[in-house]
């Protein structure tokens, strides 16, 4: 009886961290209560950095600290049950298997780094005795909580692929950007330096002008007034209009490429009823509001690229 009792309390124990697991990590798409936490998450992220925004007007927040207080108060308690439950749930994710060793590695993940971030300001100052202006610093620290919206949104999963894709090329771009700002501003560096002793006094100083040119800003604080010296600007704020256009395109491609290889892999997982014509989900087994159609010999249909219909 004992065995029997500790096997069902094991299930249920198993069944409560699935259900939770399935809760936060889990895809939205066909999950009602997953879109509901995503939603409820994602507008709390939004108001608490709205928040931190108001509290830096000093007579806005002093006439109403308790609300901020309170505010803040509910948030972190909310935020420290997230970051709880996902290091509880982690061992349900084959990465994280390990009660101990995969717990710790999860707690080292970027994702739950910003979740540790977007908490420790509250906590630190109850630790550790800190001084007021230190104090207020820290608690500028809750606009980071605003990278939590990452994990909940799928255009940081695309901005990732496009770096990893696009690498080698963003790489070069950057080398050839540091080439350019150290010729320019060492050229600039030596036809200024008698005219403008002060604002060229040496490379490093005309690495400011540099950079702003290459971004195309031109501050307008600092500019070459010799004849040698404007033709070389000239020349470098040409140059840094294909510069920045430079990594543009290369955004611009990787994300095209980056959407329409989700979009495959969406098609990809389509099945297509014989029969009626009804798709469904790979994943979800049935399309959403739909019952479960087979063909006569209990086959689906997968629609390919070309939105063929394939039996199998």
């Amino acid at each position: 009886m004992t065995d029997t009792a500790s096997g069902q309390k094991e299930g249920r124990y198993a069944k409560i961290q699935e259900q939770v697991y399935v809760l936060l990590e889990s895809q939205a798409d066909d999950n009602k209560a997953r879109k509901f936490v995503i939603y409820f998450i994602a507008a709390l992220i939004l108001l608490n950095i709205l928040v931190v925004i108001l509290e830096t007007k000093h007579e806005f927040f002093i006439e109403h600290a308790s609300f901020f207080h309170a505010f803040d108060f509910i948030t972190v308690i909310v935020f420290t049950a997230e970051y709880g439950l996902r290091v509880w749930v982690c061992v349900r994710n084959p990465l994280y298997s390990s009660p101990v060793k995969g717990r710790i590695r999860f707690a080292l993940s970027p994702f739950a780094l910003v979740d540790l971030i977007a908490i420790t300001p509250f906590y630190l100052p109850l630790i550790v005795p800190i001084e007021l202006r230190l104090l207020r610093m820290l608690r500028l620290l809750r606009v980071f909580r605003v990278l939590k919206l990452g994990r909940y949104s799928n255009a940081f999963d695309t901005f990732v692929d496009v770096l990893r894709s696009k690498k080698e090329e963003l790489v070069i771009g950057v080398i050839i950007a540091t080439i350019i700002l150290i010729l320019s501003s060492s050229a600039l560096f030596f036809v200024e330096y008698e005219a403008q002793p002060v604002k060229f006094a040496s490379i490093p100083d005309a690495m400011w002008w540099a950079v702003i040119t290459l971004t195309t800003v031109g501050y307008g604080d600092v500019y070459p007034m010799t004849v040698p010296g404007k033709i070389i600007g000239a020349l470098v704020a040409i140059s840094a209009i294909g510069l920045i256009a430079f990594p543009a395109g290369l955004f611009a491609s990787g994300f095209a490429e980056s959407i329409q290889k989700r979009r495959k892999r969406k098609t990809d997982k389509t099945i297509i009823c014989p029969q009626c014509g009804a798709e469904f989900d790979m994943h979800a087994g049935v399309a959403p509001g739909s019952s479960k159609k087979t063909g006569e010999d209990g086959s689906f249909a997968q629609k390919n690229d070309d939105s063929e219909i394939i039996s199998k």
